[in-house]
């Protein structure tokens, strides 16, 4: 029997457990600088400036380092705003152009990643764990033979939890990120499910795992990019129309501008810089080490509201939004899924590594894109990202009414 996911989670990112990784780790190499166009095209609130106005409430009620949120439609980017300094050692105040760390919220494009490669045909939906790696069939444990690419993106295959031992392995781990996301999927599919396939269950190790089956289906092709980070780019990013777009996400903590921070004993937040303790080890990537700027990210998810997209077609939307295993099960395919009274079906996600937290929220109804950031992990930093999100609803319900 399907259990129902407690979306409270997926809105208020009150349980690390749905976030990405708890446990911090280096990165395995500096990421490219993300930068954006410093003129941002926007169409202007209804009541200008109503944004700016809620983020920097938010940003000061809350004592937060920094916080940004930007609005979109079908039609293109509404607003940005932010608020606060970089980091709370330093007087830079944070830019609109600034990157963010996306923790989580990097699993829908993963599950959009591999959407892309069944409409080349290279692989399908529905598709067993066997057909996924069929290097690993002699050796598979025949319990996983009926676990889908379905299951491991809602979560549903039956996992391991991965450890603070394993993490802390790749911290000094060379070797290339397909070696050691392939590594990690031997491990788990030569031995029988720890925990019970079919029931919710949030794990990074999902993500992984379809990371290197994307990885293995792609390797040896020359039309295409043979690792997740560099198909991300090809097939994803590199498709949107703007050059800020384009070039506004990376891989690991942002390598300028803003920096994630860490409270320990309920002292104030402190910097994590951008070496090795600044986030997760890079063979995490599908499952949560994105980062991208406002307007990038808010971009590629406008995708996901418009009817004649070339990117996100409306079958391919329907099917990374459709909930897995069933309606009752309240999440897709790396979406939290739930129904509002008022503001109607809302495709929502958090993601934080502990340093940073990032929500984003899609609500077709009121045709908005919702993203909201901050760059500490906290019950105050939810409690912002809350009243941003809300507020910046009721707006676009507001919006929706007649004059």
């Amino acid at each position: 029997m399907s259990r129902r996911v407690d979306l409270r989670d997926l809105i208020c990112g009150a349980t690390t457990a749905i976030l990405v990784g708890c446990s911090p780790a280096p990165t395995q190499s500096e990421p490219a600088p993300a930068s954006g166009a410093e003129t941002l095209p926007t169409q202007p609130l209804a009541r200008e400036s109503q944004l700016q106005d809620v983020v920097s409430r938010a940003h000061a009620d809350h004592n937060l380092v920094a916080l940004g949120a930007v609005m979109a439609s079908r039609e293109g980017l509404i607003d940005i705003a932010v608020a606060g300094r970089r980091a709370s050692n330093a007087g830079d105040p944070v830019l609109s152009t600034d990157a963010w760390h996306l923790g989580s919220n990097t699993k829908a494009l993963t599950a959009l990643l591999y959407a892309q490669l069944v409409e080349r045909g290279l692989v399908e939906w529905g598709a067993p764990l066997p057909a996924l790696f069929p290097d690993l069939v002699d050796e598979m444990d025949p319990a996983w033979n009926d676990v889908t690419i379905e299951d491991l993106f809602a979560h549903r295959s039956g996992m391991m939890q991965m450890g603070g031992f394993w993490l802390g392995a790749r911290r000094s781990d060379e070797r290339a990120m397909p070696i050691q996301r392939m590594e990690a999927a031997k491990n788990v599919l030569t031995r029988p499910p720890s925990k019970t396939p079919g029931a919710f269950d949030y794990n990074n190790l999902n993500y992984i795992v379809a990371g290197a089956a994307m990885e293995s289906v792609l390797r040896g092709r020359d039309d295409l990019p043979g690792t997740w980070e560099d198909a991300m780019q090809a097939l994803l990013f590199d498709t949107l129309g703007s050059e800020a777009a384009r070039t506004g996400f990376g891989y690991g903590p942002p390598p300028q501008g803003l920096e994630g921070h860490r409270a320990l004993f309920g002292l104030a937040p402190n910097p994590v810089g951008r070496g090795s303790t600044a986030d997760n080890p890079a063979v995490l990537g599908p499952a949560g080490t994105l980062h991208a700027t406002l307007e990038a990210h808010a971009t590629l998810a406008i995708e996901f509201l418009k009817d004649d997209s070339s990117l996100i077609p409306v079958h391919m939307r329907e099917k990374l939004f459709e909930p897995h295993p069933d309606e009752a099960s309240g999440y897709a395919m790396g979406w939290g899924v739930y129904d509002h009274a008022t503001y109607g079906r809302l495709f929502l996600h958090s993601g934080s590594n502990t340093m940073w937290t990032s929500r984003i929220t899609i609500a077709p109804n009121l045709d908005r894109v919702i993203i909201v950031n901050t760059n500490q992990f906290s019950d105050a930093a939810r409690k912002a990202i809350d009243t941003v999100t809300v507020e910046m609803l009721d707006q676009a319900m507001s919006d929706q009414l007649p004059e």
